[in-house]
C-alpha cells in the first residue's frame, strides 16, 4: 500500500475516534440539555394550565374542552388527569411515530423526561392532579440536527486535513522519489547516482546508493582500463599500435564466419618494399618512428569507423579490412596515402616502393584464401616502378558497377518486403548445464523455392539502401509470432538504423504492447560498435523494452573493451563475447586471462557472458573453467555428441 493510501487511512481513522469521542460527549452533554428543559417546559406549562382549571368552578364539560384545546397545539405528546383517588378522568395522547430523526437515532439517545405535575384545586378542596408530557420530537429534531452538522464539520476537516497533508507530504517526499527510482535503477542493474535531498533521513539513504553506484561505476571503469591493457598487451603491435598479425588473422576468420553484415567488405594489403636498407641507411630507432607514424596515420584515418580494422602482418606489410565496403580500390586508395603521408612528412616517399593489392571477400571464404590471392595479386603490383594498386576478384565474385549493383539489390529487396520473402534461422544458446537459453534467429532471405541468402550477403545492402528499420520491425514481427506459437526464447540482432529512426521506438512498443504475453520470450541484442555509437539512444530504447519483459543485451563484444565501464546504467542482461577472442580460447593464455576477467566484471553488475562462435567441446571446456555462462556457434549442436 502506498505511502500517501496510508497517510489517508491514518487520518480517517483518528478523526473517526475523535468525531464518535465528539459525537458521544456533545450527543449526551445537548441530551441532558434537552431533557432539563423539557422537565422546566413540562412543569411550568403544567402549573399554568393547573391555576386556568383551578378558576373555572370545576366544570367536567369546561375542563375537557380547554384539555383538549391545549392538546391540539401540538406540543404535547400526553395530557392526564385524574381525582383525587387515582380513577382517570380524561387522557390525551400522540401516539403518532417521531419523523423528525431516524429511529435507529431516537433508540440510540432516547429523552427521559419526567412529567410536569400540577394539583387542580377549587379553593381548599382537590379536584384532580394534571399530569402533563411535552413532546419530544422538537428535541429529537434538534439533536438529530446538530449530529448532523457536527459529522459534516468532520468530514470536511478530514478531508481538509487529507488534502493538505497529501500536499505536504508530497512536497516532503519528493526526494523519495528519486530514491525509490534509483533502487529500482539498482535492481535493474543500472548503477545511477541522484543529487541528495536535503531531508536527513533520505539524504543517507541516497547517500550510501550513490556510494554503491559510484564504486561500482569506478570498479567497472577500472577493470575497462585493466581489460583494455590486456587486450593491447596480447593484441596489439607495439611498434605502430595496430593489431598483431595473430589477432588480426582471428577476427578475419570471426568476420567471416559470422552470418552478418560485416561477413562481406574488402580487404587490401600494403607493402614497403626496401625495409631492411631503410633500417640500414637511417638506424632502428628511425625507422620504428616511420613505422610508429604510420601507426598513427592509418588509426587516424580509420578512427571514424569503429568496424575497420588494421595490423602490421609482419614487418614490412600492412592490412585493412573494411567490412561493408564494395569498392575495394577505394579502400586500398585511403590505405596507401595514408602510408604515403607519413613517408612524406620524413622525406622518405621517393626511397620506398608501395605495391598495393586490394580484394573483396564474402561469407564463408577462408583467410588462407584471401591472403594467397591478395599474395598473388601483390607480386603482379610489386613488378611495376612505382606505386600501384592491384585489385583482384575471386571467381565467384564479379565485379559488377556499383550502379548496377544498386539497383539490381534495390529492386531484389523492395520486392523481398513487398511478397514477405524474409524468414528466419534458429541456432540454440546454451547455458553451463547446456539447457537452452534462446534461440539466435538470423534473418534469411527466399529467392527461389530451394535458395535462401544469408544475412551475410544482403544486410550491407539493406544498410546500404536505408532499409534496416524496416527489416527490423518485418524481423520483430516474425520472432513474436514464432514466440505466440512455440512459446521459446528468441533472440533478434538490431541494427544501429534501428536505434537512429526515430519512428522507430514508438512502433515497438506498440508492438509490444499488443503482445504482453508474448514480449518476455523476446531477446534484442546490438553490436558493440553500435551500442557505443550510440549510446543515449541505446539507454532509452533499453528502458522502453524493458518495461514489457525484453531482454537486452550487446554482442560481438571485445574490441572496445575501454568503453565498457560505460555500460553500467543501461540495465542490460547478458553480453556475448566475439568470436575471434573465443578461437581457440584452450591454448590462449592470454585470451584466457582477459575472458576471465570480463566475467568478473559482466558477473559483478548481474551480467551473464555468452560465448560466440565456439567450434569444439575443448573450447567450452576452457570456458566453463573461465566462468562464462552461456555459448553459442557451430560446436553446439554436437554437444550431445561430444559429451
Amino acid at each position: 500500500m502506498s505511502l500517501f493510501k496510508q497517510l489517508w487511512l491514518a487520518f480517517i481513522c483518528i478523526l473517526t475516534l475523535v468525531f464518535g469521542a465528539s459525537f458521544v460527549v456533545s450527543s449526551l452533554s445537548t441530551k441532558h440539555y434537552l431533557e432539563q428543559q423539557l422537565f422546566i417546559k413540562n412543569s411550568d406549562n403544567a402549573s399554568a394550565l393547573a391555576l386556568s382549571l383551578s378558576q373555572q368552578d370545576a366544570d367536567p364539560v369546561l375542563l375537557e374542552l380547554t384539555l383538549a384545546a391545549q392538546f391540539d397545539t401540538g406540543h404535547y405528546q400526553k395530557i392526564e388527569l385524574v381525582d383525587p383517588e387515582g380513577k382517570l378522568l380524561l387522557r390525551r395522547e400522540d401516539t403518532d411515530p417521531i419523523t423528525e430523526a431516524p429511529q435507529w437515532f431516537i433508540n440510540l439517545l432516547p429523552l427521559e423526561v419526567s412529567p410536569g405535575i400540577a394539583q387542580i384545586q377549587q379553593g381548599w378542596q382537590q379536584l384532580g392532579t394534571l399530569s402533563l408530557y411535552s413532546h419530544s420530537r422538537f428535541a429529537y429534531q434538534e439533536l438529530w440536527k446538530s449530529s448532523q452538522q457536527l459529522a459534516l464539520v468532520f468530514l470536511a476537516a478530514i478531508l481538509l486535513s487529507g488534502l493538505i497533508s497529501s500536499y505536504l507530504l508530497s512536497h516532503i517526499l519528493r526526494p523519495l522519489g528519486a530514491v525509490v527510482s534509483q533502487a529500482k535503477a539498482i535492481g535493474e542493474r543500472r548503477f545511477i547516482t541522484i543529487e541528495e535531498p536535503r531531508t536527513k533521513e533520505f539524504r543517507q539513504v541516497s547517500r550510501a546508493m550513490n556510494t554503491l553506484s559510484q564504486r561500482v561505476q569506478q570498479a567497472l571503469h577500472k577493470e575497462a582500463a585493466r581489460l583494455e591493457k590486456w587486450r593491447r598487451d596480447s593484441q596489439i603491435d607495439g611498434v605502430t599500435s595496430l593489431l598483431s598479425r595473430e589477432a588480426f588473422m582471428q577476427n578475419l576468420a570471426s568476420l567471416l564466419e559470422n552470418d552478418n553484415d560485416n561477413a562481406s567488405g574488402t580487404l587490401s594489403l600494403v607493402r614497403l618494399e626496401g625495409l631492411a636498407e631503410l633500417n640500414q641507411r637511417f638506424g632502428h630507432s628511425t625507422i620504428d618512428e616511420l613505422l610508429g607514424d604510420i601507426g598513427s596515420a592509418i588509426r587516424s584515418m580509420i578512427g571514424h569507423r569503429s568496424d575497420w580494422q588494421a595490423s602490421r602482418l609482419n614487418g614490412s606489410e600492412f592490412a585493412l579490412i573494411a567490412p561493408r565496403t564494395t569498392d575495394p580500390e577505394s579502400v586500398a586508395t585511403k590505405l596507401l596515402n595514408a602510408i604515403s603521408g607519413a613517408l612524406e612528412a620524413r622525406n622518405m616517399r621517393k626511397e620506398v616502393n608501395l605495391p598495393c593489392a586490394s580484394t573483396s571477400y564474402a561469407y564463408q571464404e577462408s583467410p588462407s584464401q584471401l591472403l594467397t590471392r591478395l599474395d598473388s595479386a601483390l607480386i603482379t603490383a610489386s613488378r611495376e616502378d612505382s606505386s600501384t594498386i592491384n585489385v583482384i576478384q575471386a571467381s565467384n565474385l564479379p565485379l559488377l558497377p556499383v550502379r548496377d549493383q544498386i539497383s539490381y539489390w534495390k529492386n531484389l529487396l523492395e520486392q523481398a518486403f513487398k511478397e514477405q520473402k524474409f524468414s528466419l534461422d534458429y541456432y540454440p544458446v546454451v547455458d553451463r548445464e547446456r539447457k537452452l537459453m534462446h534461440l539466435e534467429a538470423p534473418a534469411r532471405l527466399l529467392i527461389t523455392k530451394d535458395e535462401r541468402l544469408s544475412a551475410a550477403v544482403f544486410l550491407p545492402w539493406i544498410k546500404r539502401l536505408k532499409m534496416s528499420a524496416e527489416l527490423d520491425q518485418h524481423i520483430i514481427d516474425l520472432a513474436l509470432k514464432h514466440i505466440a506459437v512455440y512459446n521459446e526464447a528468441l533472440c533478434i540482432n538490431l541494427s544501429a538504423g534501428a536505434l537512429i529512426d526515430p519512428n522507430f521506438p514508438l512502433w515497438l512498443s506498440t508492438r509490444l504492447e499488443s503482445t504482453k504475453e508474448h514480449s518476455g520470450n523476446l531477446w534484442l541484442e546490438l553490436p558493440e560498435p553500435a551500442a557505443f555509437r550510440h549510446l543515449e539512444a541505446f539507454k532509452r530504447l533499453t528502458a522502453r523494452v524493458k518495461v514489457f519483459g525484453c531482454k537486452v543485451g550487446v554482442e560481438h563484444v571485445g574490441h572496445q573493451l575501454a568503453n565498457i565501464g560505460q555500460l553500467h546504467d543501461l540495465g542490460l542482461d547478458y553480453l556475448k563475447v566475439d568470436a575471434f577472442l573465443i578461437r581457440d580460447i584452450d591454448s590462449n593464455p592470454a585470451n584466457q586471462t582477459l575472458l576471465r576477467t570480463l566475467c568478473t566484471v559482466g558477473h559483478s553488475i548481474g551480467l551473464s557472458v555468452i560465448a560466440e562462435g565456439v567450434r569444439n567441446l575443448d573450447e567450452w571446456h576452457q570456458l566453463e573453467e573461465l566462468g562464462i555462462d552461456g555459448c553459442t556457434g557451430p560446436g553446439v549442436t554436437k554437444f550431445s555428441k561430444l559429451s
